[in-house]
């Protein structure tokens, strides 16, 4: 009896068309991940999108998605698939140094000399996600804050199930990241309750919010659903939005977004060059202790 295959993820867009939006130098991409080589870089086998098989997207991939972009810099978020595997992370971090940080799901047990190993390489985060805890480990808050990282919440700010996270966030230790623009629902707008938290975590003038359309209810382009919410964000705190593509994009299927279109998006979004600047430029320098240029 055969074994069935398991469906491959679709592929990611490799075709680059000049970009409309020509970035200033040091432009970081606030949000990708490395899959692969998997031979080397193994995922986790039963991770959460295991469903599926996904192809390998490497750095050689990604240095070929920056250079078409006009991207300078990155926040590498480590792949859920990888969950507690800092291993790829710690490579990147090595191979690159300062053009790249990096955020990590350290495991529970992970050493104290563990934790300064990845960050004297460079890893500032530790991102936590619901669908690997339901729980914020405040030990590894503790642990990771004394180190300088920031903590990473991929959180549904609309999901009431989630709602106990929302007091433990707003009292994190130093800086803290909402990834995603805080995985609110368009739907319910800026008077929803979870973009008004948004709004309160920014307000805390310690937190960073990313701009994103994977909230969006729509399947492609141009995401309208999503823009009132940015454009919000931006009236609100500009000096502390980050924009993230989200490459290699393991959970669009419908269709497969182009990277250049996605950068070209910010035109619409943020029409202002000053304010693109500091989300593309000053805001991933403060956040993330990037050398000045």
């Amino acid at each position: 009896m055969n074994t069935p295959t398991r469906p491959f993820s679709p592929t990611i867009d490799r075709s680059y068309p000049k970009p409309k939006l020509k970035l200033p130098p040091g432009a970081c991409d606030c949000h990708f991940h490395f899959i692969g080589p998997q031979k080397q870089f193994t995922l986790k086998p039963d991770h959460v999108f295991s469903h599926l098989e996904f192809e390998d997207t490497t750095s050689d991939d990604w240095e070929k998605m920056q250079a078409a972009l006009g991207l300078s810099r990155g926040l590498h978020v480590l792949s859920m698939m990888y969950e507690h595997n800092y291993e790829i992370a710690l490579h990147a971090q090595c191979r690159y140094g300062d053009r790249i940080r990096s955020v990590i799901v350290p495991w529970p047990h992970i050493t104290d000399g563990e934790l300064d190993i990845l960050t004297k390489a460079g890893v500032v985060g530790y991102r936590i996600t619901w669908r690997l805890t339901k729980e914020i480990d405040q030990k590894m808050v503790a642990r990771t804050a004394e180190r300088g990282w920031s903590m990473h919440y991929l959180h549904h700010a609309d999901n009431p199930q989630m709602d106990g996270w929302k007091p433990v966030i707003l009292k994190t230790p130093g800086k803290f990241v909402l990834e995603h623009m805080g995985g609110v629902d368009p739907v319910k707008g800026v008077d929803g309750d979870g973009f008004k938290f948004v709004l309160q975590c920014l307000d805390t003038g310690r937190c960073w919010v990313k701009l994103s359309p994977r909230i969006s209810k729509q399947d492609d382009f141009p995401f309208s659903d999503v823009a009132p919410l940015v454009k919000k964000l931006v009236q609100h705190a500009p000096n502390r939005l980050l924009w993230g593509s989200d490459w290699p994009h393991p959970q669009y299927f419908k269709p497969m977004p182009n990277d250049v279109a996605l950068l070209d998006q910010m035109l619409d979004w943020v029409p202002d060059e000053k304010t693109r600047k500091l989300i593309f430029v000053d805001n991933p320098a403060e956040a993330f202790g990037f050398p000045k240029l």
